[in-house]
Formats: C-alpha cells, sequence, structure tokens
C-alpha cells in the first residue's frame, strides 16, 4: 500500500481535503509511527519500502492502520491549538479556546474505535500491547533508612 494513499485517506477522513491542517510530511510521519504498534497488535510485521507499506495490510489492518494514524494527527492538532485564544474585533468573534479539547475528544474516540476493532479482530485471545516501561532512576547515594519491626 503507497504512503501517499494513506495519506489521502487520512485527509478525506479528518475534513482536510484542501491540505490547510495538515502538512503532508506530518501525516506521512502519523502513518510511520502508527505501523509498528499496529504491526504488534494484529500480529502482521509491516515495514516501509520505498514509499509503501509491505506487506500490504489488507482491509481490517488497513482501517485499524488509519485509526491510529488519524488519532496521532489528532494528538499533532492539540499540540498546536493549546494556545488559542478567543478574538473579538468589531463584530466579528471567533472562540478558539476550545479547540485543544475538541481534537483530544476526537483523539480518545479514535483511539477507543481502534481498541474496539483490534479486540475484534483478535477475538477473547487478544491483548493489546501496553506502551514501553521505563524504569524509575534514583539518585546515587542517597540515604535508605531501615526501620526495625516492634514485636
Amino acid at each position: 500500500m503507497i504512503l501517499a494513499d494513506l495519506v489521502q485517506a487520512m485527509r478525506i477522513d479528518l475534513g482536510d481535503t484542501d491540505s490547510v491542517l495538515f502538512a503532508d510530511i506530518a501525516l506521512q510521519r502519523c502513518v510511520m509511527r502508527a505501523i509498528y504498534p499496529v504491526g504488534q497488535d494484529t500480529g502482521q510485521a509491516m515495514r516501509m519500502v520505498n514509499g509503501e507499506i509491505a506487506p500490504e495490510p489488507d482491509g481490517n489492518v488497513a482501517e485499524v492502520l488509519l485509526l491510529l494514524a488519524e488519532s496521532y494527527a489528532c494528538a499533532i492538532m492539540r499540540g498546536k491549538t493549546a494556545n488559542a485564544i478567543n478574538i473579538i474585533s468589531g463584530e466579528m468573534r471567533a472562540d478558539r479556546s476550545t479547540q485543544a479539547k475538541q481534537w483530544a475528544d476526537l483523539e480518545a474516540d479514535l483511539l477507543a474505535r481502534y481498541r474496539q476493532r483490534i479486540t475484534e479482530m483478535a477475538g477473547d485471545e487478544f491483548f493489546i500491547t501496553p506502551p514501553p516501561l521505563r524504569p524509575v532512576m534514583y539518585e546515587q547515594g542517597s540515604e535508605v533508612i531501615e526501620y526495625e519491626m516492634c514485636e
């Protein structure tokens, strides 16, 4: 499946057919970020080769790939609109203060649909891969106080 086809499908789904909201490179990055987790969750190893996803994902896998990539795109827009403010100029008024929340709600909805579709694809035998765990680092030389148990 060609990366440009997925980007075009994302533009249609996100309502950005005129390429106003998202740059092509941002949507391509979202698709590339989604390839590995979708591959892990579906058990299908995918990778990018010369602008194409190999092996080509079938209908269901392509659909969940789009869902996850679109949720990543919403996260980008949530970050872009986080500092939006209300504008009042004469009779014109633009309320942009809720844009970040709306993008966050859409991101959460897309992730919920992704999880639901992945679970349906795999049946009861499926576990969604958790994000990687990061160890907690403690400061070297910190004191450990041992307490004695009172009997």
